[in-house]
């Protein structure tokens, strides 16, 4: 196919489309947006890339999305497809793509914010009037032609683009601002810093352009440029020259050095190139602005009580509504529970196979769940690793092809992000952390997409986010009563702390973690570990549950198998989970008796062949090949003239 500008262009013309001639990604024509006739200069231009522009008399819109991790991508092009049909898509840098629309109305750009993913800038931006791309030619970065894998612009004429309105690019842009988010932090952008204390837009006067030199540098105090997209950088300046016209440009330069990036030099060539701001100026920079933040997080709000906190047992009349229960008998609802397990023994794949089930109303292991959406703020892994375990679980749950997970639950990855919900600086005082706001913010924003009254929070891990003593009984018990146990006030959320338990706990099999408030201060409390040293058997033990009927414990043995923890039904996971338990009576066995000075021989004395598998009640067969494949491995082996120990568990 032909690819540079002499080629392709006249037939792209002949199709409808505006072309620029373009070198690596920018336009070389001055005043290339005005659609100069000297772009029709193809003999001049013949070795140059060609650039499409957005906008003009067929309102072309372009969705650019600027993503590198695959994943995220591949669910991005999914929803944009589903959302707004069919388009030719172009590819330069892959994972990357664009995708090609015409609007129903003319469109300027829409940018999502940016989003740090895998260490790499994202976004997504649905390009309009006074944009172009590149269609064709060499890629600047890999120096490789840009490539359509389908169908490209000379199976398409204008009219032949699918038309979609700025209603559902709107919508889009919603979307992928959301889906970017499960992946990685944002950004810091030009952004409103807080909430103003009147939101009525004539007030705020967003609409104003010119404003006075002392209040917009008041205002841009309270704007950071610690790392602010390119493109957001540039918009401010625009910001500022459309506010002050060109006595605005000492403020261009003190907002510019903020950054640890400022040149004098660029700051200057980007100022003076600014020319003729009509839509952003005092309003937005004071929109931006907002109030100046304040100097310490607000902790948890105070639960408003009546008059009197005595109940007087006599106004009890019934009927009482049933107690609710996230997982029945287990984690009851709009409480705290914990679950505590060793480090890397899966307690992460557990609960977000649980929220999964939680989040469609389906059983978890045969336990019925209380269906409500799903929260899980997970500080150990990234965006690529949940996503793998997702499609995972997705097979486990019987996801058709082509299907997704459900649509009311909600992952964000905070590996490596400050996760710290309070600390006690002074003499045991609390401190709220700047997550603990997020976090309330984050819940708030689940329950307002979903529609819900109620939600499921999980929180991994507990040293994520306290930042208090674990073994001080007064920090252990404010962090989860007052802290965590605010969302459940506030909120109507049912909470699932994650967390380590201390190596006595793990010794003695309770689970337990440095002071007992941790199991004091919530409801319920469960316990996963390694049923024995075969990594793919778990048990998840219910230590504590305050509600339930059933007693204070009970045990649920799970497989790791394909990827997820399943229960042993098919009779290949029923012989696994059986030869575990008699690999483990098989060492229990030989230990004791070479102790007792009666070890296991081969040839005299008590035979392995006949007195073993009669000590175990066993299966003979089954008895003496699983004994060889212990000796085989190295855990039991024969010391001469004594017989058979076990050397290692």
């Amino acid at each position: 196919m032909a690819t540079n500008y002499s080629d392709i262009g006249p037939q792209l013309i002949e199709f409808g489309y505006s072309i620029t001639p373009v070198a690596g990604k920018a336009p070389v024509l001055p005043g290339w947006q005005n659609r100069p006739a000297d772009a029709k200069n193809f003999k001049r231009f013949a070795g140059h890339n060609v650039g499409i522009l957005c906008g003009g008399e067929h309102n072309i819109v372009a969705v650019d999305v600027d993503v590198l991790n695959p994943f995220c991508a591949n669910e991005l092009e999914t929803m944009i497809v589903e959302e707004l049909g069919v388009s030719p898509k172009r590819v330069g840098k892959a994972p990357k793509f664009l995708l090609l629309y015409r609007c129903t109305e003319n469109r300027r750009k829409v940018k999502t914010s940016t989003y740090n993913i895998d260490h790499a800038d994202a976004a997504v931006e649905m390009l309009g009037e006074g944009n172009q791309f590149v269609g064709y030619g060499i890629h600047p970065d890999t120096q490789e032609d840009y490539y359509w894998p389908g169908d490209d612009m000379t199976d398409y004429t204008v009219n032949d683009l699918t038309i979609v309105t700025p209603q559902q690019l709107d919508a889009v842009a919603a979307q992928a601002d959301h889906m970017l988010s499960l992946y990685g932090p944002a950004k810091q952008g030009l952004t409103r810093t807080a909430p103003t204390q009147n939101n009525n837009v004539v007030n705020m006067r967003l609409r104003d352009l010119s404003a006075p030199a002392d209040e917009m540098n008041a205002a841009f105090e309270n704007i950071d440029n610690d790392d602010l997209h390119y493109d957001d950088w540039i918009k401010g300046l625009h910001a500022i020259k459309g506010a002050l016209g060109e006595d605005g440009k000492a403020l261009a330069h003190q907002f510019s050095a903020k950054s640890d990036k400022y040149d004098e030099g660029v700051t200057e060539t980007k100022w003076n190139s600014i020319t003729n701001v009509r839509d952003i100026g005092a309003g937005s920079i004071r929109h931006w602005a907002g109030k100046p933040p304040t100097t310490r997080n607000e902790g948890p709000a105070e639960v408003k009580k009546s008059e009197s906190a005595l109940l007087q047992v006599s106004e009890i009349r019934g009927p009482v509504a049933d107690r609710k229960w996230l997982l029945d008998e287990w984690f009851p609802a709009q409480a705290v529970s914990m679950l505590f397990g060793p480090g890397g023994v899966g307690k992460t794949l557990l609960v977000q196979q649980l929220g999964n089930c939680v989040a469609q109303g389906k059983p978890f292991f045969d336990i019925e769940c209380r269906r409500m959406p799903v929260l899980a703020v997970l500080c150990e892994d990234d965006a690529l690793e949940i996503s793998r375990r997702q499609l995972a679980i997705n097979e486990w749950m019987q996801v058709g092809f082509g299907g997704t997970g459900p649509d009311n639950m909600f992952i964000w990855p905070r590996i490596g992000e400050d996760n710290v919900m309070v600390t006690f600086p002074n003499a045991g005082m609390d401190e709220p952390g700047e997550f603990y706001k997020k976090l309330n913010d984050a819940v708030l924003e689940v329950k307002e997409r979903t529609k819900s009254d109620e939600i499921f929070l999980i929180l991994d891990t507990a040293a994520d986010m306290y930042g208090g003593n674990e073994n001080v009984r007064r920090e252990t018990n404010t962090f989860l009563k007052t802290y965590v146990g605010s969302f459940c006030v506030n909120h109507n959320a049912s909470v699932l702390v994650l967390a380590h338990p201390s190596v006595a706990g793990m010794r003695d099999g309770t689970g337990m973690s440095g002071s007992t408030a941790w199991e004091n201060s919530v409801r319920s409390r469960a316990y996963f570990h390694k049923a024995d040293e075969h990594d793919d058997v778990r048990v998840l033990s219910r230590k504590k549950s305050n509600y339930s009927s059933s007693g204070d414990t009970h045990d649920i043995t799970v497989l790791w198998d394909q990827g997820v923890y399943q229960l042993p039904t098919l009779p290949d996971q029923v012989d696994r989970i059986h030869n575990n338990v008699l690999r483990q009576r098989i060492l229990d066995e030989v230990e004791a008796a070479f102790i007792d000075g009666a070890a296991y021989r081969m040839r005299s004395g008590r035979l392995v062949k006949a007195a073993l598998p009669r000590a175990l009640n066993a299966n003979p067969k089954h008895v003496l090949r699983l004994f060889a494949e212990l000796e085989q491995d190295g855990y039991i082996t024969m010391i001469k003239d004594k017989g058979y120990t076990v050397v290692k568990r």
